[in-house]
């Protein structure tokens, strides 16, 4: 698997195609060693506000798509998370049954 540091994080380049996001919670666990979903925070921090459609280094993560899971789930509503759009660079909310993609993280390893 290919990954990059960022932000003292090891994050997965390659794309894993879309998920639910219970889908995305067993996928990171199945990758094992400390691999997660980032949090709402995490993901966040990749964005690029100086660009747009993506607004994402595409140097790292030249196949970025659009939207991505966090691993936050959104206090208010229990069957919703949030996940972060490299389209514009926002951050939102939505069923956890819809379909997004997946980056996963981990700590740096020592």
């Amino acid at each position: 698997m290919k990954t990059t540091i960022i932000n003292n994080l090891e994050w997965q380049v390659a794309e894993t195609g879309r998920m639910t996001w219970d889908d995305a919670v067993k996928y990171a666990a199945s990758l094992g060693d400390g691999w997660r979903l980032p949090t709402v925070t995490e993901l966040v921090s990749l964005i690029d506000y100086e660009n747009f459609d993506p607004a994402i280094d595409t140097t790292i993560f030249p196949d970025c798509c659009y939207k991505y899971w966090s691993g936050s789930p959104y206090a208010y509503y229990s069957n919703y998370a949030c996940y972060v759009s490299f389209v514009y660079g926002a951050v939102n909310y939505y069923y956890k049954t819809n379909l997004y993609y997946v980056r996963c993280v981990r700590e740096v390893p020592k």
